[in-house]
C-alpha cells in the first residue's frame, strides 16, 4: 500500500473528519483523476465525506463520481437540484429536468421519472401563462397554481390544469370552494354546487361560508347535507330550533344532548324545553 493511501486509512481510523479531508485533498492533488476516484471507492467513509464536500463546493465533480458509479438515481437527483439552483432560463431548467427523467428511467425509478415529467409540464404551462397575463406563476406548486387561477377568476385555465394533471375530483372541489369563498363570489359558489353531485358532500360548503362570515349563504347548503350531518349543519349556522327538529325526527338522544350543550342563558327557553321533551319521549320508548 502506498504511503498516501496508508495515510488515508489511518486518518479514517482516527475518526478525525478534518484529518480525513486533509488527506483526501492531498490525494486529489497527487493522483490522476481515475486513480483518485478508485482509491475513494475502496474507502466508503472517505468517499462519503468527499461527496459532501463536492455537493457544496464542486457539484460537477459530484456528477462525475455518480457517473463513474453508474448511480443513475443520484444523477437524477443531481439534475433536479441543478435545475432549481443553477439555471435561470426556462430552457435550461427544462433541459436539466429532462436529463433527470432519463437518469430516473435508467434507474427504473418510475415514480420519480413521472413526477419530474409532470414538473416539466407544469413549468412549461406556468411559463406560457406568465407570458400571456404578465404575472409570475413559475415555481408555484400545482396546488397553489390552481388556487391562484381560481382566485383570479381564470376558471378555464384552472379546469385545464385539473384535467391535464388528473387532479382528484375531491381535491379540486376543495380548492375551488375555498377560492370562491375567499373572494366572496357566492353566486359562482352556488352555481358550482349545482354543476353536479359534490364528491365532497355539502358540509364543506356550509363550513366554508361560515368561515368567511356568511351564514346566510351557508344555510342554502344545510338542506343538501347528509342526514347524519344535518344537525351539525344547523348548529354551525346558528339555527338551534331546526337542529332540534331534525334530531327529534331522528330520535337521536346524542344529537339532542349536543344541541343542549350549545344552549346559553340567552337561548330561547322554548328550545331547551323542546329538547327535554324530546329526550323524555325517547327514554319512554
Amino acid at each position: 500500500m502506498k504511503r498516501s493511501q496508508l495515510a488515508l486509512l489511518k486518518a479514517i481510523e482516527s475518526g478525525d473528519t478534518d484529518l480525513v479531508y486533509t488527506v483526501v485533498a492531498h490525494l486529489k492533488n497527487e493522483m490522476n483523476r481515475g486513480d483518485f476516484f478508485m482509491t475513494l471507492q475502496n474507502q466508503p467513509v472517505a468517499l462519503s465525506l468527499y461527496r459532501q464536500f463536492c455537493k457544496h463546493q464542486e457539484p460537477e465533480t459530484l456528477k462525475d463520481l455518480f457517473n463513474q458509479d453508474d448511480n443513475h438515481q443520484e444523477l437524477g437527483n443531481f439534475y433536479v437540484r441543478s435545475s432549481y439552483c443553477n439555471e435561470t432560463t426556462i430552457e435550461g431548467r427544462v433541459a436539466n429536468l429532462q436529463s433527470a427523467v432519463d437518469e430516473y428511467n435508467k434507474a427504473k425509478h418510475e415514480i420519480a421519472a413521472k413526477m419530474t415529467e409532470d414538473q416539466i409540464k407544469l413549468l412549461r404551462y406556468q411559463y406560457r401563462l406568465q407570458k400571456e397575463v404578465g404575472k409570475t406563476y413559475l415555481d408555484l406548486s400545482l396546488h397553489d397554481t390552481v388556487s391562484t387561477l381560481l382566485l383570479e377568476s381564470k376558471h378555464k385555465q384552472a379546469e385545464q390544469l385539473y384535467k391535464d394533471f388528473k387532479i382528484p375530483d375531491k381535491r379540486f372541489w376543495w380548492l375551488k370552494i375555498a377560492a370562491l369563498a375567499e373572494k366572496g363570489d357566492w353566486e359562482e359558489l352556488e352555481k358550482f354546487s349545482k354543476s353536479k353531485k359534490s364528491p365532497i358532500g355539502y358540509m364543506p360548503f356550509v363550513e366554508i361560508c361560515v368561515k368567511h362570515h356568511n351564514k346566510y349563504e351557508a344555510k342554502k347548503y344545510v338542506a343538501k347535507v347528509n342526514p347524519e350531518q344535518k344537525v351539525k349543519g344547523h348548529i354551525i349556522v346558528g339555527d338551534l330550533e331546526q337542529a332540534v327538529e331534525v334530531a327529534t325526527e331522528r330520535k337521536n338522544e346524542s344529537e339532542l344532548n349536543t344541541i343542549l350543550s350549545k344552549c346559553t342563558p340567552a337561548t330561547d327557553q322554548r328550545i331547551v324545553e323542546k329538547i327535554n321533551a324530546a329526550k323524555t319521549q325517547i327514554l319512554k320508548k
